[in-house]
């Protein structure tokens, strides 16, 4: 009985985040969850390792253009408080330095605004395998890059949290995946500008101490979990063991 009164509860935080992860974005709607949000921007990593893990996802998608790109982030305060990414030309006269700069408020923000360029500015395309894959073909040479307007591009994020992700797909798929594999899911998220991707790995073993904590046994736990391969319905309640 604990456990299923404890698994109902983890659905209805669950239902309840992705109600508010689909509001759209106002200071009524957004002050609920205004806490949160903040707790988060708090915890984010430095601008350095946030600029360098944009750097290295560029390498991995146009290596050859890893030095046609300038990344830097930038206050929220630039975007009137909210999440936004800014393209603007290079101003400097370096013949091998950047040619575009891309300021954001976090490394998906930039990597966001990479997408957007490469889409809107070279006609290149990013998506999976089976909907047409990474096409970069169309994208210039370094030193021909399409130039933007005067005054550059911004985008703000219309809403704070962008949700991915069916909770059935980490067993449908991710159980088989190596890192290489995930990397690629991973760097897609970011140029997708995807914020709020469900991270269920590892979530048995916080709820094995929560359970422990109402002296439910390791042996009645162990019949309770599911295996690798049907997590996602063991945390939905569909199955159990």
């Amino acid at each position: 009985m604990k456990i299923v009164i404890a698994d109902c509860l983890f659905h209805v935080v669950i239902i309840f985040t992705l109600f508010i992860s689909r509001l759209p974005l106002s200071s009524s709607t957004t002050e609920p969850i205004q806490p949160l949000l903040t707790r988060l921007d708090s915890k984010r990593s430095s601008p350095l390792v946030q600029e360098s893990a944009a750097k290295a996802l560029l390498r991995r998608l146009l290596p050859t253009h890893f030095h046609s790109f300038g990344f830097k982030i930038v206050s929220k305060d630039v975007c009137g408080g909210q999440g936004c990414f800014l393209i603007e030309n290079y101003s400097g006269s370096s013949q091998k330095g950047p040619e575009i700069t891309i300021r954001g408020t976090t490394a998906v923000e930039i990597a966001s605004g990479l997408h957007w360029y490469i889409k809107y500015f070279c006609g290149a395309h990013v998506s999976w395998d089976k909907t047409g894959g990474v096409q970069l073909a169309s994208v210039p040479k370094p030193g021909l890059l399409p130039r933007v307007k005067d005054g550059g591009v911004l985008v703000q994020r219309p809403v704070p949290l962008n949700y991915y992700q069916n909770v059935v797909t980490s067993s449908y798929s991710y159980v088989w995946w190596d890192w290489e594999r995930w990397e690629k899911e991973i760097d897609w998220m970011a140029l997708q500008g995807i914020n709020l991707p469900l991270a269920f790995t590892g979530q048995e073993a916080i709820w094995q101490k929560v359970f422990m904590g109402f002296n439910i046994t390791m042996e009645d736990l162990n019949d309770f979990f599911g295996g690798p391969a049907f997590l996602a319905w063991a945390r939905m309640g569909n199955l159990h063991g």
